[in-house]
C-alpha cells in the first residue's frame, strides 16, 4: 500500500515521460483577466444583482447548510476512587497508598469495607491493567505487594471488628502450588482469622510440601483459590493426594477464586466439596461444611 508521497510521486514519473512541450513565455501563461470580458456596470444595475441575485442565493445557502452539532467532549473521563488508589499503589511513593487509607479510617471507613470495596478492586484494576499491557509486571508486583502490606497492618483492626466467630475449627488455605495470584486468597484469610479460625495458609512451593503437611497436622478444610485455567490438572491431582494422605479422613474440600466463579462445574470436575463465593461468606460455609462432613461418617 503506498501512502500519499508514493502516489504523488507516481503521478509525476507518469507525466515525466510523456512528450516534452515547448515551454511558454510568462504572459502565455497569465490567463487574461476576466473582467476584461465583461461591460461595466452602472450603480444602480450593481444594487439590483446584489438584490436579486447574490442576496437569494446566499439566504438559500444557508438555509440548506446543515447546522453544526456541538464538538464531542473528548476529555477523559475524571478517574475513578479504585483507579486513584491502584495509582497511589503503582507510585514512587511507597506510603502515600497506606496514608490513603489511614484517612478513610479516620472518616470512619469500616477495616471491611476498605478490604471489600477499595483493596480487591484495585488488585483487580492491576491485574487489567497488567493484562491489557498498560503496567509492566515488575510494577503490578510491587503494587500488589503495598496492599498485601496494607491488608496485613489492618488485619487486627479487622479481627476486633468481628461480632462472633467460631472457634476450634482448622483451615488449611492456598492456591495451587505454582500458581502467583495469592492477594485473593491472603484476603479470605483475614475474613477467616476475623471469624477465629485456626490458619495456615500457602502458596507451598510444591505438592509434596502440601500432601506432607495435611498428612501431618489436622484440617477441617482445605481451600484452594484458583485465579486460572493454566493449572487444573494439578489442582485435580492435589485434591485426590489431599483426600489419600490426610490425617482427618473426612476433610472438605473448598474452591473459590475467579475460575471457579466463572465455572462453577469446575468443583464437581476437581473433586472437590463445595464453592464460595465471596470472602464474607466463606467461613461460615466452610463450617458448615464440616457440618455435614461429620455426618457421612
Amino acid at each position: 500500500m503506498t501512502d500519499v508521497n508514493e502516489q504523488s510521486f507516481s503521478a509525476g514519473s507518469a507525466t515525466d515521460t510523456a512528450s516534452p512541450r515547448r515551454p511558454k513565455s510568462l504572459r502565455q501563461r497569465l490567463p487574461t483577466p476576466i473582467w476584461r470580458f465583461r461591460p461595466s456596470l452602472q450603480p444602480v444595475a450593481v444594487v439590483r444583482t446584489i438584490k436579486t441575485q447574490i442576496i437569494p442565493k446566499i439566504v438559500l445557502a444557508l438555509r440548506s447548510t446543515p447546522i453544526a452539532k456541538p464538538a464531542a467532549n473528548t476529555e477523559q473521563a475524571a478517574p475513578t476512587e479504585i483507579e486513584m488508589f491502584a495509582a497511589l499503589a503503582l507510585g514512587a511513593d511507597d506510603g502515600a497508598a497506606f496514608a490513603y487509607v489511614v484517612d478513610l479510617q479516620a472518616k470512619g471507613v469500616s477495616v471491611e469495607t476498605i478490604f471489600l470495596d477499595l483493596l480487591a478492586p484495585a488488585a483487580r484494576q492491576l491485574g487489567a491493567q497488567w493484562e491489557s499491557d498498560t503496567t509492566d509486571f515488575a510494577s503490578v508486583t510491587l503494587a500488589v505487594g503495598r496492599l498485601q502490606f496494607i491488608m496485613h497492618r489492618l488485619g487486627d483492626s479487622f479481627v476486633q471488628e468481628a461480632s462472633d466467630g467460631h472457634s476450634g475449627e482448622s483451615a488449611l488455605l492456598t492456591i495451587i502450588p505454582g500458581d502467583q495470584h495469592s492477594f485473593g486468597l491472603s484476603m479470605v484469610a483475614e475474613f477467616f482469622r476475623r471469624a477465629g479460625w485456626n490458619l495456615c495458609t500457602g502458596p507451598f512451593s510444591s505438592h509434596q510440601e502440601l500432601t506432607s503437611l495435611v498428612h501431618n497436622h489436622w484440617f477441617d478444610i482445605v481451600g484452594f483459590s484458583v485465579s486460572s485455567d493454566r493449572r487444573l490438572d494439578e489442582l485435580k491431582k492435589d485434591i485426590h493426594d489431599i483426600r489419600r494422605d490426610s490425617r482427618n479422613r473426612q476433610v472438605g474440600i473448598i474452591l473459590g477464586g475467579p475460575m471457579i466463579i466463572a465455572q462453577p462445574d469446575l468443583v464437581a470436575s476437581m473433586g472437590a466439596d463445595m464453592m464460595s463465593a465471596d470472602a464474607i461468606s466463606a467461613p461460615q460455609q466452610a463450617h458448615g461444611l464440616i457440618e455435614q462432613m461429620k455426618g457421612r461418617t
